[in-house]
Formats: C-alpha cells, structure tokens, sequence
C-alpha cells in the first residue's frame, strides 16, 4: 500500500498547519466527555449543565469551582447518568445500591425532620377567625362568655399541613407498623405460628422416640422368645417325657437367636 499525503516539505508544513488551534477548548471538554462511554455514540447529559453553586447539591460539592466552569456538564450529575445507563443496560440494580441507601437516609432524615415539626407545633393549628368591613377595618372574631363575662375569640381549627404529607410518605414506603411486622395482631399471631411450629416439632420427637422405644421392645421380645424356647429344650424333665413318648429329642436351639435384634 502506497503512502498518500504531502511528501515535499512544504506540502507537509502546509499540512500541519491546519491542525492550528485545534483542538479547541470546547473540542477538548466534548472529546474527554464522549470517551467517558462508548466514543461517539456517547450520550450528553446536557440536562445539568454546568453551573457552578447554581444547584442545591453544589453546597457539598467538592469539585473545584474553576475546573467545573470549563466543562460541559455537571461532572457529579454526569457520573450519576452514566451510572444509571450502566445498570439499566447491564440488568443490574445493585450498581446502585449504595444510591438507594443515600436516598433512603435522605427520606428518613426528612421525614424525621417533619415529625418532630408536628410535636413542636401540635397535630392543629388555630387562627383567629377575622374578616374585613367595607371601610376597610380589620375586625377579630369573638364573643363574651356568658358564665364568666370574658370575650373569647373564635379560632379556626385546622389540621397541620405536614400531618397528611408525613402520613402520605409512611404509607408509601411502607413503614407503618403493619409493614413492619409490629402490630400487637401481628405479634400475636406470629406467636401463635411459633408455638404451633413448636408443637409440631414436639410432636415429631414425640413420634420419634416411641417408635424407637417400640423397636427396642419388640427386640426385647423376641430375644426373650429365644432364651425361653432354649430353656425348653434343655429341660431334663421334658425330654425324658418325650422320650418315653417315642418322639425325637429336640434339637438344640442355636444361641445366637438370642443376638437377633431384627424387628
């Protein structure tokens, strides 16, 4: 294969020369983003793009504010999408894994956050019920009290607003007590479950144990037949009486009957 191009020195610094200026600054910062994944079929995060203390996570952000500024996108917006594009197209949730640990301690935080809002401010909160007359006077709902002559001011009772967004976020996250297994029922019934367990093993030991005890007595039997037909057929009296009778002396029991333990 023949080599094309300048061959002069003329025709070579001419062709160098239009390699000035590159690549560009901007050239440069999309080169180095694309090779981040997969060349030119990169994709471009370009929904965050880089804003220095712009964004709420810049606050702990700790990469520097100069070197940001030259790039295209957010780097730690950047990171999360890659990582996101990983695992769906990889087909494994566990590369964030630690993410979803992050955001549950986050979830967590804030849900604590609204709890102890509601202890402060009480489940209600009351305003005084108040209006305004055409001359533009502002005027406080009261009345007196007929017992104690005192005016008392009407209060409009409503429920705090964080109650039903704190209950909202329980429910859908199932932390409630029933999600965890610590309802008194529960708690009951999964007693109820364990002693019946309990019983069952019980039971099977039980099962267990006379039927090891039946084999030992049917063993026991059977060496006690053995002992006694040998104790028979060495009694002088009973052989003698069947030898007056005509009939054959019995032959001798072999002793290791007695060693059978066969059920």
């Amino acid at each position: 294969m023949k080599a094309t191009g300048p061959k002069t020195p003329e025709g070579k610094a001419a062709s160098a020369s239009n390699l000035a200026g590159h690549p560009t600054p901007e050239e440069a910062r999309i080169t180095r983003f694309n090779a981040m994944k997969h060349g030119a079929s990169a994709k471009t995060a370009m929904y965050f793009p880089a804003r220095p203390d712009k964004y709420p996570h810049c606050k702990t952000c700790d990469v520097d504010r100069d070197y940001c500024a030259q790039q295209v996108a957010c780097l730690k917006r950047s990171d999360l999408m890659l990582r996101c594009l990983v695992a769906i197209e990889s087909g494994d949730p566990t590369a964030l894994q630690d993410l979803h640990a992050i955001n549950q301690a986050n979830f967590m935080a804030i849900m604590q956050d609204m709890m102890q809002a509601l202890i402060a401010d009480g489940v209600t909160l009351r305003n005084p019920v108040h209006d305004f007359d055409k001359e533009g006077g502002f005027h406080i709902g009261r009345y007196v009290d007929p017992d104690t002559g005192e005016w008392n001011i009407v209060e409009d009772i409503k429920a705090h607003p964080l109650l039903k967004p704190m209950m909202d976020m329980i429910s859908r996250n199932n932390l409630s007590l029933a999600d965890l297994n610590m309802t008194p029922k529960i708690q009951v019934d999964q007693g109820i479950q364990q002693g019946q367990l309990q019983q069952e093993e019980d039971e099977k030991e039980s099962a267990l144990e006379y039927r090891n005890k039946m084999e030992k007595q049917v063993s026991d039997l059977k060496t006690m037949i053995g002992r006694s037909q040998l104790r028979a057929s060495q009694d002088p009296v009973l052989i003698e009486h069947r030898q007056e009778g005509g009939e054959e002396k019995p032959k001798d029991i072999e002793a290791e009957v007695l060693d059978d333990t066969t059920p």
